[in-house]
């Protein structure tokens, strides 16, 4: 499912790739992918995303694409799916330690 809101816009959609843009209140620009690998071993399956800002300067933005990624994945419920794990750190994900989601 995939709701599209002001400062959002959706481009290709396949069955494995979704890719999009989210527009910040400060007009910068993320480009944000999830892609899908279904996984043998259960029902279920293993969802990469990355949400990449457009200026080096986001650098210091407070966490803005990990709260992309992670409003995303709890908005759809999927934080509640029984066997959901969420694999991050700062290292992967620079600003995740300060990010303050909303």
């Amino acid at each position: 499912m995939c709701i599209i809101t002001t400062g959002r816009s959706l481009g290709p959609v396949t069955p494995f790739l979704i890719q999009a843009n989210h527009t910040s209140a400060l007009g910068q620009v993320e480009s944000v992918n999830f892609t899908m690998i279904s996984t043998s071993m259960s029902l279920g399956c293993h969802v990469e995303g990355s949400s990449v800002s457009a200026f080096w300067y986001s650098l210091f933005d407070n966490g803005t694409n990990y709260c992309n990624l992670h409003n995303v994945i709890r908005g759809s419920g999927l934080t509640k799916a029984p066997g959901f794990i969420e694999f991050t750190n700062e290292w992967l994900c620079l600003g995740f330690g300060v990010s303050a989601c909303k």
